[in-house]
């Protein structure tokens, strides 16, 4: 796996985990939309270059 595409799969892992249940924080809604809006588009970044 290339490293690039490593480090899009962690920072997806850290958004989920940050809006998982077993989050430390409660993120606010605006910033809870952000952080979904970041992680739809590393994904779509991610489908497009496999």
């Amino acid at each position: 796996m290339s490293e690039d595409k490593n480090n899009k799969l962690e920072e997806l892992e850290k958004g989920l985990k940050m809006l998982s249940k077993d989050r430390k924080v409660v993120l606010p809604h605006h910033k809870t939309f952000e952080l979904v809006d970041k992680m739809l588009e590393i994904v779509k970044n991610l489908k497009t270059n496999s």
